[in-house]
């Protein structure tokens, strides 16, 4: 069985993007999505307290929560979980509240668990060619790097974005673990052996201006990310490659990546 995960807080604009919601219904046997707003406890300790214009008593204020009820009622694999009331303690918490309804409901051997963040896109014969590959070497956690889109046909080459330094963390053999911490995602017990597999997936994470804004508000070292993101845009597609710099306001590994037009 196929299985993935989503957090999703005001994603209505990347569930929609490139039809991503219809593909993932079509891609996983089961898709469960976690939504609202999360404190910044646990691994996410190092982001701001919940903004009040991101959510309304922990709920997204963009539409998101009324297009994934939506899709619930017409799509039989498709779970949505949400607080009553109120912000999620963490991202933690909500990746483990995924994690328990698919132990409790859907476990059977041998699964494959993905997590697929609301702003990452896969095609559908790089997450078969994964699992195989995973199988093949015997494999607990399936490691990738990513195309990191920062605007339109802008896409990091390096440490930062790409997951050179550090690969994400995106498919497991599963056999019932929640995780330690969402960030970065390691379950209960430890991911090894883990491989990194040659797939990628596309990261819309600082694609939409409106994310970026966000992202300069709530993320801690990411003070001016925004205004630098704006005056990337305007960049001619000759002055391309720039220094990774030129975006972010924090170093990063060896601070060598480069962003290139594609």
């Amino acid at each position: 069985m196929r299985v993935a995960f989503t957090i999703v807080l005001n994603g209505l604009h990347h569930l929609k993007h490139q039809s991503f919601a219809e593909r993932m219904i079509n891609v996983f046997d089961y898709w469960v999505i976690v939504e609202g707003a999360s404190g910044n406890a646990g691994s996410t300790q190092w982001c701001r307290g919940p903004l009040p214009q991101y959510n309304d008593n922990g709920r997204s204020v963009d539409g998101t929560a009324q297009f994934l009820w939506s899709l619930r009622k017409r799509a039989d694999n498709v779970h949505l979980i949400e607080r009553n009331s109120g912000v999620w303690e963490s991202k933690d918490a909500m990746v483990n509240a995924a994690t328990d309804y698919i132990g409790k409901n859907l476990y059977e051997e041998p699964i494959f668990l993905w997590e697929v963040d609301v702003d990452e896109q896969w095609l559908f014969e790089d997450v078969k060619a994964a699992e195989r590959d995973l199988v093949d070497a015997e494999a607990k956690t399936g490691m990738f790097h990513a195309n990191f889109f920062v605007g339109k046909n802008l896409v990091v080459r390096g440490e930062w974005g790409e997951g050179k330094l550090l690969p994400y963390n995106r498919l497991w053999f599963w056999q019932g673990e929640g995780f330690e911490k969402h960030e970065p995602p390691i379950l209960q017990g430890g991911n090894d052996p883990a491989i990194l597999l040659p797939q990628r997936f596309n990261h819309y994470s600082y694609y939409f201006e409106q994310d970026v804004k966000f992202k300069d508000q709530w993320y801690g070292g990411h003070n001016g990310i925004y205004e630098n993101w704006l005056k990337l845009q305007k960049l001619r597609k000759e002055d391309f490659p720039v220094s990774i710099s030129s975006l972010l306001t924090f170093q990063w590994g060896d601070g060598t990546g480069l962003i290139h037009h594609l």
